[in-house]
């Protein structure tokens, strides 16, 4: 399995430290420099893990770990700091974190510890799956197969997708999915949603003009048939 990291520290120094080693390994690796611009990255691609500095230009990383964990984001996230204090580190823990590396720091110890947080993190992924008729959704390896064969969905159609497999036969309004998927109210552009469900449905439905699986209630929203 490719796994894709997420380094979120605005010294340079560091990120490109990490990059080269992580890259050398085989990793894909994307950079960002401040919260707001990891928080959109994660939105946007598939993240397996994080590692992100404590403190960051325009928020402080606790509370990015505590906002991605209460929107569902499961990946592991490792904190780095220049904090000596221990109170940090079980802070970082409770929120969420898998682990918490103080600076400075050699380079191979970041390493040996991210390749131990996605060690665990595939093994914890091995019964965390949801199976529909003949679509089935691996949620912490974001895997979707469909009659055995592996479906390639976007970072969005997968979240889409997860939202409506956990509660099938549940009407969801296009606003509800929208500030939910989006993190924000898309009210006025509701067709961006029903773009979103088109992709799916010709990506996994048999016959995506007569959809079985993503059902639409007129005038209200979408919901997955069972």
């Amino acid at each position: 399995m490719d796994f894709t990291i997420l380094i979120t520290d605005a010294d340079s120094e560091i990120t490109s430290g990490l990059e080269e080693v992580l890259k050398a390994k085989g990793y894909k690796v994307l950079i960002a420099r401040s919260g707001e611009q990891a928080y959109r990255i994660i939105k946007d691609e598939l993240i397996h893990l994080v590692v992100m500095e404590v403190h960051l230009p325009d928020m402080e990383g606790f509370s990015l770990c505590k906002n991605l964990r209460a929107e569902g984001f499961t990946s592991p996230i490792i904190f780095l700091s220049d904090k000596e204090s221990e109170i940090y580190a079980v802070i970082g823990l409770e929120i969420g974190a898998q682990d918490y590396i103080r600076k400075p720091f050699k380079i191979n110890e970041v390493i040996a510890r991210v390749e131990l947080q996605l060690k665990n993190y595939i093994i914890k992924a091995v019964n965390k799956k949801i199976k529909i008729k003949d679509l089935e959704i691996d949620l912490e390896r974001r895997i979707v197969t469909y009659n055995g064969r592996v479906k390639e969905l976007t970072p969005k159609e997968f979240q889409i997708l997860c939202k409506l497999a956990q509660c099938p036969q549940k009407v969801f309004s296009r606003e509800e999915l929208l500030s939910e998927i989006w993190g924000y109210d898309f009210v006025t552009n509701t067709r961006t949603l029903d773009i979103h469900i088109g992709y799916l449905r010709k990506k996994i439905e048999d016959e995506p003009h007569r959809p079985r699986l993503f059902r639409t209630v007129r005038g209200v929203g979408y919901y997955l048939e069972i």
